[in-house]
This record gives C-alpha cells, structure tokens and sequence, in this order.
C-alpha cells in the first residue's frame, strides 16, 4: 500500500507540474519576476527573484514557472533524510518514507509544496535553518562551542525564508524562544556569535526595509492593518476555534493525530534539544496566530511552519503501532495515505481538468473558475489589438485576470484597475505618465465587474465582445471585453 501510494503521490504531482495552467497568483508571482524590484507589496522578493532568474534563463513554460519547486522539494526532503539520520542512525532509510508520505497526504503540504507559490521556498529555507541551529545548540550543550558554521549557516537560512514570505519569522521566534527556556542554553544570548546573526539577519532583509521606506511602508501598512474585524465580541472569541479546526482539517486529522502520538515517544538518541525545539516552534507561532484571530484574521496556512519539526517525530508513533502487532503502517497511517490521496487527485482534477463545484451552481467557487480559458480570452483580446490603430494598454477587474493574462500573452504590462490595492495599484503609479491618453481593451467577469471608479478613467467606455468559458458543456464565466479611450490616470 505504501509502494502503490507513493507513486500515486508522485505521478500527480506530476500531472501538476507539467499539464496545469498557472494559478492566478502563481502567474502574479511570476509577473513579480518580470519587474525586478527590492521587494513587493504582498511579500518579500526572493522567490521572485528566482523565478526572474529562471525565466531569463530558460523562458516561459510550465516547466520552468514549477522548477524552482522542483529543487526545493528535493532540498526539502533531503533535509528530513539527514533529520531522521541524525536522530534514528540506520533507520531513517526506512523512516524517511513514512515522513514524506505524511507529508505529502496533508493536503496543507501537498498544495503548498506544489504551487510556484513562496510557501515551497520558504518553509524549505526554515526547515533548513531549524535544522543546523539544532545541531549547532547540541555541540554547545556537549563541549560548550559548537560549530560557528551551523550557526551562521542557520542564521543565512531563516533570513532567507524571511526574505520568501514574511510569516517565515515564526520559526525564528520559536527557535530564540526554545533558546531563553533552556537553562544552559539561554548562556547564548551573551555570546557574541548570536548578535552576528542578528547583524546577518538585519544585512539579508535590508532590500525588503528599503523598499518600504521608498513606498511609505505599504507592504508592513498591509500585514499590519490586514482584515481587522469589528464583528461581535462573541465571534471574535469563536474566531480562536475556528482557525484551529480548519488547521487540523487541513494538516490531515489523520497526519496530526500521528505526530501527536510521536511527540510523547522517547526518542533513541537521549542527548538533544530536538523536541524541546520542536515543541516551541510550534506553540509560537501557534499561540501567536490564535491570539491575532482575536482581533483580526488568521489564515491556516500562516502557521505552516509549526509542523515541520514535528514530522520527524512521526516514524515514532508509526513503529509503535508496528511493534503491537499490526499490519503495515497502522490503519491509521493508511486512513492518511487514502484521504490524502483522494485530496490530491480532485486539487489536480480541478487545476487542469474541470473545476467540479461548478457543477453545484454558478456562483460557487469562482477561483476555481479562473483557472480556465485565457487561451480564448488572449486570442480575442490579440484579434481586437489588431483592430486599433495604436498599442493598447491592457487592463483587467482585478489582480489575478491580470496576472493570468499577462502569463498567457507573455507580456508583464498588463495591469488592473481594482479596488483591491495589489502590486498593480504601485506599477499604475509609477508608470501613470507612459499612460495617459491611451486607448485600453478592458477585460472583467461577473465577478469582478468594472467599476464605476475604473470607468472614470475614461473618456469613454464600449462594451465590443463577450467571451464565454465553458468545459464539457457546462457554463463557467463569460469575461466582456470592451475598449476604453484616452485614460487619465
């Protein structure tokens, strides 16, 4: 069962990889790399820059948006082999496969580690760097030293993944906070080592500092002031509940309860902090996020760092069930593999082939809508360019048509006028002055329709083409396609 799982895992990701048209923030990150820039309104640069790298390199393709997952799944898994090496000897060539079948059967992981999104690069980089501080605080604790370059290879690490998605911080904090509980450990913070990676750190994020002073702090403004909600004091205490029933739900009941079970085992090697590190990595960050959903919103998959560390702790409850007698990995393993299966194969049905909830009505899951027909669409739109007598802007309702279009037609000057503030609204800014007096084609949905506020850029507005989506015969959007004359910005 487990054989037969893992190449069902691997050949839908697969499938993914190669035959899925981008997710709409998969192309508006992938726009990011088009406009190299210090940072980015939604998150830090680094996994931009990469994809503008690999894009320069090899050009556009499905291949090349995913292969940087490629590498970091690689990386990724190879950084549990040398977790369960360290903690289990021989066996973590046996473990290694349990673990990555866990992880690949919570659907928080299997869409997070599939997706061109920062999430692969950023929990990669921090598992990374939780990986060598661990190693670097067992050497102080046997001879008093430990190896500098753990340590600062480690400090490198976390501002990295800090640099990928700002929630990458979560880990930093579990780790420092795992250091000032620990008796003999908490000596660090006199030691000189420890500020020079607070000066690494600092070095590292500095181009995400300076781009938000140079943009009045918009990116820190966002996170900051993020869906404050004023609902009633009741809901808001409710709110706490909530984010951890769909963190559970998403991580894989299943998967969770192993990792619990794990935690409680003894490990074979007696002499490291793993678990004390492991336990703090992730009451921070999820402490932390149950206290913000009081006020404010707190997504599940912010707290994907909190797991990584107890995933190496799962062949523990896994063996154990073994040991009793059972066959296999346990039911419970197999309830993981099954459900996680079932999980990947509709995320991968729904990304290439048909979004099913369409079939339920016609407002429901309009994400999943998006994914399809911007072939159609960037056909229409190019017969219409051709009609004007001057190159158009092209303008969508929103961000993700934006993006969408912009990677199906290769051209990153597509923009959006949006209520929404995104990375557009700060490019309509700086390039206001290469725009005025243009004509534009205007592409929206019944989703987001044009607004008032966007027509008001225009001189006039006329509605020239509708474009109907449809998979299998059913209905999906129709997206109308008008032109706009002399924008004023």
């Amino acid at each position: 069962m487990t054989t037969v799982a893992l190449v069902a895992f691997i050949c839908l990701r697969i499938c993914f990889w190669l035959f899925a048209p981008p997710n709409p923030d998969e192309a508006y990150y992938w726009l990011w790399g088009q406009h190299l820039d210090f940072s980015y309104y939604d998150h830090p640069p680094l996994q931009s820059w990469l994809q503008g790298l690999i894009t320069a390199a090899f050009g556009k393709s499905l291949f090349t948006l995913r292969s940087l997952n490629v590498i970091t799944n690689g990386i990724f898994f190879y950084t549990y082999y040398r977790i369960l090496e360290y903690l289990y000897g021989d066996r973590a060539k046996r473990y290694i496969w349990w673990v990555i079948l866990a992880i690949i059967a919570s659907p928080l992981y299997s869409i997070m580690l599939s997706l061109a999104w920062h999430d692969h690069l950023a929990i990669t980089l921090s598992l990374v760097g939780a990986y060598l501080c661990i190693r670097f605080l067992d050497e102080y604790l046997a001879n008093g030293k430990g190896a500098n370059w753990r340590l600062y290879g480690s400090a490198i690490a976390l501002a990295l993944a800090l640099i990928t998605k700002y929630n990458s911080l979560f880990m930093t904090l579990g780790l420092l906070m795992a250091i000032a509980t620990h008796p003999q450990l908490r000596k660090l913070f006199g030691d000189l080592r420890l500020w020079l990676c607070a000066v690494i750190y600092a070095i590292v994020f500095s181009p995400v500092i300076y781009w938000n002073y140079s943009n009045n702090f918009q990116s820190f403004r966002f996170y900051a002031n993020r869906s404050i909600d004023t609902g009633t004091p009741l809901m808001r205490l409710l709110e706490p509940l909530g984010f951890v029933g769909i963190s559970l739900l998403m991580l894989s009941p299943f998967v969770a309860w192993l990792l619990w079970k794990g935690f409680f085992k003894e490990l074979p090697k007696q002499k490291t902090v793993y678990k004390h590190i492991a336990l703090w990595t992730f009451a921070v960050p999820t402490v932390l996020l149950m206290c913000i959903s009081l006020v404010s919103t707190a997504l599940y998959y912010w707290n994907i760092h909190a797991y990584l560390l107890l995933f190496a702790l799962l062949p523990l409850a896994v063996s154990s069930l073994n040991d009793r007698g059972t066959r296999g990995q346990s039911k419970i393993f197999y309830a993981a593999q099954g459900v996680g299966l079932l999980f990947t194969a509709l995320f991968v049905w729904n990304s290439f082939v048909f979004p099913v909830s369409a079939l339920w009505g016609k407002d429901g899951d309009q994400d999943g809508r998006m994914l399809f027909g911007w072939s159609e669409i960037a056909a229409e739109v190019q017969k219409i360019a051709n009609t004007l007598p001057d190159k158009p802007l092209l303008i969508t309702s929103d961000y993700r048509s934006a993006a969408a279009l912009a990677y199906e037609m290769n051209y990153p000057q597509v923009t959006a006028l949006s209520k929404r503030i995104s990375q557009f609204t700060i490019w309509n800014l700086q390039n206001a002055t290469q725009q005025t007096g243009k004509s534009a084609i205007l592409i929206s949905d019944q989703w987001y329709p044009l607004t008032d506020d966007a027509i008001a850029h225009f001189e006039q507005v006329k509605l020239v083409s509708k474009v109907a989506i449809s998979r299998f015969g059913v209905d999906l959007k129709t997206y109308e396609i008008a032109i706009g004359k002399n924008y004023q910005p």
